[in-house]
């Protein structure tokens, strides 16, 4: 375990970078769904140009900490950003767009927080961000308004989400699995979470003659450097409701939960910090 002086601030980035990954997780991006065969559904993004997406999202995350001795300290944070995603070109393989975050509002509990939530409220208010995505969902260019490249936390954290999707078609009922990296999406600060998610996914049904695909997910948090134990464990499920017809992904809810280890600095055999964090979010596609 780790045993720096600053465990504590350490373990409290470590909680909050989880407890904001989920605009990494589950994202602006748009998976439109083809027929491939008979039974066969081909998951990938394939929008119509001049499209605009409007998005609200509202997330909750909870943190309790746990220190020996003393009782739970529970934080809250709420987050809701209103955005737009307009699609600019999509071609066979790739699929511009441009995303704009109209409003942003972050609260928390913490007193400690609340010049961060402020300064995440301006940051993220008017931010412009082009991408460039491939079929699955993977981020090909990023860059913002000005054509300047931007960095992976940044990108991730705004406008899409890892490539979730099969490279091949799959059936009602099928399952797959991917690897996504777990990338500090945090408007309170904190660095990267060094974990990754492991998931399954699983097209569940269609629905409305059709019309719509339901997929679901269920994942392992595990960190980067493989290392087993009771330092940091997790997991995260969650659902996804894709319009067809549109071309649009137009509900989303996952639920996370990760809990992690802390080192005092005092004397060897003093019980680490506990850090549970949970997030709920919801992400819709709102007509108007």
């Amino acid at each position: 375990m780790h045993t720096t002086p600053s465990a504590g601030r350490r373990g409290e980035h470590l909680a909050r970078t989880f407890a904001l990954a989920a605009a990494t997780l589950i994202g602006a991006t748009r998976p439109t769904l083809a027929q491939s065969g008979a039974g066969d559904i081909l998951l990938r993004l394939h929008p119509r140009v001049g499209d605009t997406l409007r998005t609200r999202l509202e997330q909750l995350t909870e943190i309790t900490i746990a220190r020996p001795g003393t009782s739970p300290r529970p934080m809250a944070t709420t987050v809701t950003v209103l955005a737009r995603t307009i699609v600019q070109a999509s071609l066979k393989a790739t699929t511009t767009v441009l995303t704009m975050v109209d409003s942003a509002d972050v609260q928390t509990s913490d007193a400690r927080g609340g010049a961060m939530a402020a300064q995440a409220e301006r940051s993220l208010r008017g931010q412009q961000l082009i991408l460039q995505l491939a079929e699955d969902g993977t981020v090909v260019i990023a860059r913002d308004a000005r054509g300047t490249a931007v960095s992976r936390e940044v990108t991730e954290a705004m406008a899409t989400m890892p490539a979730v999707f099969p490279h091949r078609a799959v059936a009602v009922g099928e399952r797959w699995q991917r690897e996504m990296p777990l990338v500090s999406a945090n408007p309170l600060g904190g660095a990267g979470a060094n974990a990754h998610v492991r998931a399954e996914f699983r097209l569940d049904s269609l629905g409305r003659h059709g019309e719509l695909a339901y997929v679901s997910m269920r994942g392992e948090i595990v960190p980067d450097d493989g290392r087993r134990g009771p330092e940091l464990t997790g997991r995260m499920t969650g659902e996804m409701k894709v319009d067809r017809r549109r071309g649009w992904m137009t509900d989303s809810r996952f639920s996370l939960i990760v809990v992690s280890l802390v080192a005092s600095p005092a004397a060897a055999g003093v019980a680490p910090m506990r850090f549970v964090t949970k997030v709920t979010q919801r992400l819709r596609t709102m007509d108007k």
